[in-house]
């Protein structure tokens, strides 16, 4: 098990197993699994040598916390129904499952530092999605930092605690060129994220045709 493609097919199922629960896939949407992270984390750990077992592990451990944290952002979105407020406790329980098999997944091995780690990890995204939804940025690059910390942050901490420095730019720019791809892919006018709504006040536009195309400029740009 050594190609790329053949370690991402193993992450995958492994992941969707552990967190494999009939009551909550029965009422709730499954959770999204980012190929560009699961990539990327492969592709660290290939490149500094781990055994394909260690990679799988780390894989696993770090997408699952991933998975919880997107879980939990997920709970402010329902509105005010009783089965709106159902999804609600049913969705912040989802995540602490989640929260729960990744610890358990690092602590049954010891990693205790990469626990802690991570949580210094938690904390400088928490704090960037908060400055998202409430700071005026002056800027694009202002408004682009933050959106790579909330994307790249968990792989960022990792990369350090395998001293694997030299791998981080690369991390942060595709993270948030996979961030970037995904707003213009959803953006409409029934859907303007806290991040178009920071991008199109900067740019001081509201016309959604030209929103998107000054966002495929800059995509491309990047790419």
């Amino acid at each position: 098990m050594n190609s790329i493609l053949e370690l991402k097919n193993e992450v995958i199922t492994q992941i969707l197993h552990t967190i494999r629960h009939p009551y909550l896939n029965q009422h709730l949407q499954a959770p999204t699994i980012d190929d560009v992270k699961v990539t990327l984390l492969i592709n660290l750990l290939k490149e500094h040598n781990f055994t394909s077992d260690k990679i799988v592990h780390y894989c696993k451990a770090l997408m699952i916390h991933q998975i919880a944290l997107d879980t939990h952002e997920k709970v402010s979105t329902f509105e005010g129904t009783p089965m709106d407020r159902e999804k609600k406790q049913l969705t912040v329980l989802e995540g602490d499952l989640y929260s729960g098999l990744y610890y358990d997944a690092l602590s049954k091995t010891g990693e205790i530092g990469l626990i802690r780690e991570l949580s210094y990890a938690v904390k400088e995204m928490n704090e960037e999605k908060i400055n998202l939804v409430h700071e005026q940025f002056s800027s694009l690059e202002d408004l682009f930092n933050c959106i790579t910390v909330i994307e790249s942050t968990i792989l960022v901490h990792f990369a350090k605690f395998i001293s694997a420095e030299e791998s981080i730019k690369h991390i942060e720019q595709e993270c948030l060129m996979s961030r970037l791809k995904k707003e213009f892919e959803r953006f409409s006018v029934e859907n303007c994220s806290d991040f178009i709504s920071q991008f199109q006040r900067i740019l001081g536009i509201v016309d959604l045709t030209k929103t998107k195309e000054e966002l495929s400029k800059i995509i491309q740009l990047q790419n």
